[in-house]
């Protein structure tokens, strides 16, 4: 498995030695021991790529999933963003980088890297959103697990698969999706995003 390197302020030393961090002497970085979660130190692991999503507010989506391993039903999260959300696109010849306004919601998988503060708001909600490892990619991701025998949720069944998690094909399904608002700027670097959300509009918002 891939060692988690942390970017830590000199001011935050103290703070992410006591959580668990380790100090390499000669890279000079901190980093996560392998048998620690990572999501503790959320606010200082560095992204990937640049963030590529933007938004002023977004939303967590609640659903449940079967669980793989266990076979039983397990809440499952992730990040939903409203209409009038950016996203990055890279000119594949010129490079050029401009922000493209969406006019759709979306919501977002894969991500390697998430704001801090989002990560703050979501782990208050649910401590089973871990940043995990991908055999895969050999890369990390922030990614549910199962409530009940801890297994990973891969994002593909959860965000992709028609029927299941977030892709409900009933106004009935799309009800027992709840989306909580939060009012607060959002940044991510996502693998992927959805153009736009079927049945967004029954979804159960709560208020």
């Amino acid at each position: 498995m891939l060692r988690v390197d942390l970017e830590v302020p000199f001011a935050d030393n103290a703070e992410a030695q006591r959580r668990g961090a380790r100090w390499d002497s000669a890279r000079r970085v901190w980093f996560v021991p392998e048998n620690r979660d990572a999501s503790a130190f959320a606010r200082w692991l560095a992204p990937v790529q640049p963030p590529n999503v933007r938004a002023h507010g977004y939303l967590i989506a609640c659903a449940t999933f079967a669980c793989w391993r266990c076979r039983t039903l397990s809440p499952i999260h992730g990040f939903a963003l409203p209409a009038g959300h950016e996203t990055l696109e890279v000119d594949d010849e010129s490079g050029e980088e401009r922000w493209d306004l969406s006019d759709q919601p979306t919501l977002l998988c894969y991500l390697d890297f998430v704001a801090p503060e989002a990560i703050e708001v979501i782990r208050q909600i649910t401590p089973y959103y871990c940043y995990s490892y991908r055999r895969r990619t050999q890369t990390f991701y922030w990614a549910n697990l199962c409530e009940r025998c801890g297994a990973k949720l891969g994002d593909y069944d959860a965000f992709c698969e028609p029927g299941q998690g977030f892709m409900p094909l009933t106004r009935h399904e799309a009800e027992d999706i709840h989306l909580t608002p939060i009012a607060a700027p959002f940044a991510a670097s996502a693998g992927g995003w959805s153009l736009g959300v079927e049945l967004f509009e029954y979804m159960s918002l709560l208020v």
